[in-house]
């Protein structure tokens, strides 16, 4: 049986109820009416209806009743996936601009930390350099200098031990050959004795102080300027380690916010593909229905 004008409207309503309202008319006055109605022909009368033959066409009603409340369920449903598909598009295209950010943010984090990390390793280096100047100096000029100075210092003061002895006994020589008066020669005598004994304390605290920088404070000195340059080097090793670490999260930062940015360009495509093919099913199924 072809459905009339009035039954194709009917299926092309999306409300259900307006549907169900649709098809309660069209049982109600017939097929025919409807559509004679529509077309504007004569109606048939009700006998010739009757003559057609046993209730067949109560059951072909049924069965269109049937086939209408599904089609306009499906179409109902279709209606909700397009909307609940364009709900999603738009959170994908607000969600698809943060990730643009996010990713623009990596980037300048990561040249960022870039300069940072340079500056690090470039002010380790300094530090480093100075340091291994300053073993240098001090190995090559410092050290050797003083220890020199303390030899001289401890050789000046044997001269002047020497000096004053050979001055003490040169006056106790004089003195024994010649005529002076008591008082006179032992003040003399004295003095010369006075000189000699601070000649010896200067000599023997001059020895004691070679030997303490000699042998503990410039290898103390030296061991702390080692360790200086051994901790410099530490800094600096550290701080080249940082910056490759530092270089590879800001890589793996960019890389993530790219596959992020990409999956979600994905599913707007495909979601964009989905959209509009549902909505050329749609345009082809009005045209058919019209």
């Amino acid at each position: 049986m072809t459905a009339c004008p009035a039954y194709r409207q009917c299926v092309k309503w999306t409300s259900t109820t307006r549907c169900l309202a649709g098809l309660m008319l069209f049982l109600a006055f017939g097929v025919g009416e409807i559509g004679c109605a529509a077309t504007g022909g004569a109606a048939e009368p009700i006998q010739e209806a009757e003559k057609t033959g046993p209730p067949v066409a109560g059951e072909e009603k049924e069965g269109t009743l049937a086939e209408v409340q599904a089609e306009a369920d499906q179409e109902e449903k279709e209606a909700e996936a397009q909307a609940e598909d364009r709900r999603k598009l738009a959170k994908l295209e607000r969600d698809i601009e943060i990730a643009r950010q996010k990713l623009v943010k990596a980037q300048v984090a990561g040249k960022h930390g870039q300069i940072q990390n340079q500056v690090a390793v470039a002010e380790a280096e300094r530090e480093l350099e100075l340091e291994q100047r300053r073993l240098a100096t001090f190995e090559r000029r410092s050290a050797p200098n003083r220890i020199e100075w303390s030899r001289l210092g401890l050789l000046r003061a044997e001269d002047r031990l020497k000096e004053a002895e050979e001055e003490l006994a040169q006056l106790e020589l004089m003195y024994a050959e010649e005529d002076f008066a008591d008082q006179t020669k032992e003040i003399v005598l004295e003095r010369g004795r006075r000189r000699l004994e601070r000649s010896r304390c200067d000599l023997e605290l001059r020895t004691q102080d070679h030997a303490i920088l000699t042998e503990e404070t410039i290898p103390t000195e030296l061991r702390e300027h080692e360790l200086n340059v051994e901790k410099k080097t530490e800094v600096l090793g550290k701080a080249q380690r940082d910056a490759e670490a530092s270089a590879l999260d800001n890589q793996i930062g960019i890389i993530s916010a790219e596959a992020e940015l990409a999956r979600l360009e994905g599913e707007i495509e495909a979601l964009r593909e989905k959209i509009a093919k549902r909505e050329e099913k749609d345009e082809a199924r009005e045209k058919e229905q019209e």
